[in-house]
């Protein structure tokens, strides 16, 4: 700030900068004399926006350490706090699109493997289709809870859930949001179970749990016998097939048992 005769009032005019300002828009103050007006630049800068005295301990000590560096310069303080604020209007804008977006663009760049970019890009789309034009930063844990509950139960929507906790938590840690909706969110559905529907029956399937095999086994030959006896013999789609139901046994491994 420097003062500058404004011949309008015959008087000198200093220009307080909306970022020095209380009020947080540009002022003009009008004094007498020139030195009025350079006394009242130096008791700014000494002030600033609050009085010295009226700093907590912990923050005279920031400053303290801050001071000490031999880079130290009051604009340069001032440019950071300027970042800051620029940092937190963009925040304030960023929606769950654009932080799909990003979060796959990283993705590629850390070179994931095909099947992990195919899963994460079909994952991330179908977010940004339910909540792609909210703010990242208003998506609260409810939005996700009440997302997820689209997604039909099992393995599928336990990994969707997986994908977005890590969404959210790599958005938390780079500061594209100010809280974490899913840091207290668990997962609805346990790992290797796939509930799929047999004739108005809900059957769970758990390859990990050697106990369930003949169980598996014993209910994989029933919907056999029944879908053959139904047919008159004949094969049909309700094992394997794109629409028809497929039922595992635990160590069927990938490809699972057809009849």
């Amino acid at each position: 700030m420097t003062p500058f005769f404004y011949p309008a009032r015959n008087n000198w005019r200093v220009q307080i900068p909306a970022s020095e300002a209380e009020t947080g828009k540009r002022t003009s103050r009008f004094f007498p004399t020139k030195e009025e007006a350079e006394e009242f630049i130096q008791e700014h800068y000494k002030a600033g926006s609050v009085q010295l005295a009226e700093l907590s301990l912990h923050e005279k000590h920031v400053l303290g350490v801050i001071r000490q560096s031999s880079d130290y310069t009051p604009d340069l303080l001032l440019d950071a706090w300027r970042d800051y604020r620029a940092r937190q209007r963009t925040r304030s804008s960023f929606t769950v699109t654009q932080l799909c977006q990003a979060y796959y663009a990283r993705q590629v760049k850390e070179k994931r493997s095909d099947r992990t970019l195919n899963d994460d890009r079909w994952r991330l789309n179908k977010l940004a289709m339910a909540l792609g034009a909210t703010s990242a930063n208003a998506c609260t844990a409810a939005d996700l809870f009440q997302y997820l509950e689209t997604i039909p139960p099992g393995s599928n929507r336990r990994s969707h859930f997986k994908t977005l906790k890590k969404l959210w938590r790599w958005a938390f840690q780079r500061g594209d949001i100010e809280v974490d909706p899913m840091a207290r969110m668990k997962p609805a559905d346990n790992w290797g179970v796939k509930v799929r529907h047999d004739l108005g029956a809900i059957v769970p399937i758990c390859r990990s749990t050697k106990s369930a095999r003949p169980c598996a086994r014993e209910h994989f030959a029933t919907i056999r016998a029944q879908s053959r006896a139904s047919t008159g013999g004949e094969r049909t789609g309700l094992v394997g097939g794109r629409g028809g139901i497929s039922v595992r046994p635990p160590d069927a491994g990938v490809t699972g048992i057809r009849g």
